[in-house]
């Protein structure tokens, strides 16, 4: 199978298009769900979220076979104002554990029969981290409250590392990807780019990242305050170069790759949902590519599933990062599908098939 290279800034014009979502094989799974000698769609969002990976792999039985989880890994200048408990170092020593599957992301992963890959897309370290996959686009972004995090050829080489993640896992036989990420700092420029993005105040997407005391708390709200007020052009782009973060540029390109190779790519919380978003603005239509794991404890991440329109199945108050919402996402829907593959039909037990009543085409 011939794998055509894809290179961003044609993709930010249009060309290649994103695909139109698949909703003939998802109605088509929908359906035999239905067959399923049980009440109709009693397993709820998870029937549609197995639908839905089934449509965008374009396959009518969906393969979990091959999977991996990809945890993309950069600094954040913007932690010399002091929004985080920890210094850039930690980054690194993460990363590496992350990579040699020894983190918590890494343990999950194995659990679910997945992959797992960390990639330095930025991290501020003279040398290559050790387990980790080398496409560093720079050390780290700037602090933001001096200058641009990162310049606009920065923001896209970041997004085509991404885009060739996909493009990599795909010829590889890679069939569903999950995407996570690992940069002390990054929840404060997370949080920037959501209050941008949608018009929410500090205090509206606050929250502690990997933990704060109230004076540390205090501080980040002060740096999130003056960014949100900084005044830059509204269009994405310009947000993303101003405030983000390379591994959060990373990921957008794995989602906006994952809709143009026809991989599904399961989001953990708030730092991916928030790439997700940016992904969705550049290039409208892959927000249909998605798959939801969980709504984090950050409390931008509900404002960040509601407006990318996705449900999350796990309210577990999590925010562990890394992926590991992906990587449980993973776990959860392996014996889902097994119950698609296996249980069995009305017909198998001489019954008759319960009948829809009321239906939409989304249900």
């Amino acid at each position: 199978m011939m794998i055509q290279t894809a290179e961003i800034e044609d993709i930010l014009t249009g060309n290649p298009p994103i695909p139109a979502f698949n909703w003939g094989v998802y109605q088509s799974i929908q359906s035999r769900w239905d067959q399923i000698a049980k009440p109709l769609r009693s397993f709820g969002k998870l029937e549609k979220i197995h639908a839905r990976i089934g449509a965008i792999q374009g396959r009518g039985v969906p393969d979990f076979q091959s999977m991996e989880l990809l945890v993309c890994c950069a600094d954040h200048g913007i932690v010399e104002e002091g929004v985080s408990q920890s210094d850039q170092s930690v980054t690194a020593i993460c990363a590496e554990n992350i990579g040699q599957g020894e983190s918590t992301a890494g343990i999950l992963a194995a659990a679910a029969g997945a992959r797992i890959t960390a990639i330095d897309v930025g991290m501020n370290q003279p040398n290559p981290v050790p387990g980790t996959l080398y496409r560093r686009v720079v050390k780290g972004t700037r602090n933001f409250l001096r200058e641009p995090a990162m310049t606009q050829a920065e923001f896209h080489q970041a997004l085509q590392v991404g885009l060739d993640l996909v493009k990599d896992n795909k010829r590889r036989g890679i069939t569903l990807l999950g995407i996570g990420e690992m940069g002390i700092g990054n929840t404060t420029s997370a949080a920037v780019l959501t209050g941008k993005m949608l018009h929410r105040t500090a205090h509206e997407v606050l929250g502690p990242g990997a933990g704060l005391s109230q004076e540390g708390l205090s501080r980040k709200k002060r740096v999130i305050e003056k960014a949100i007020s900084m005044d830059v052009p509204e269009n994405v782009e310009s947000i993303a170069c101003s405030f983000g973060g390379l591994e959060l540029a990373a990921m957008s390109g794995i989602i906006i790759g994952g809709a143009l190779y026809g991989i599904p790519v399961i989001l953990d919380g708030m730092l991916s949902q928030v790439s997700a978003l940016m992904a969705e603005r550049l290039t409208p239509g892959v927000k249909e590519f998605l798959i939801p794991s969980h709504e984090s404890k950050e409390p931008a991440s509900r404002a960040l599933c509601q407006a990318l329109g996705l449900e999350p199945i796990i309210q577990g108050n999590m925010a562990a990062g890394e992926g590991t919402g992906a990587a449980l996402m993973m776990s959860l829907l392996k014996p889902v599908d097994r119950v698609y593959r296996e249980a069995k039909r009305f017909d198998g037990y001489g019954m008759e098939p319960y009948e829809h009543y009321e239906r939409s085409p989304e249900e």
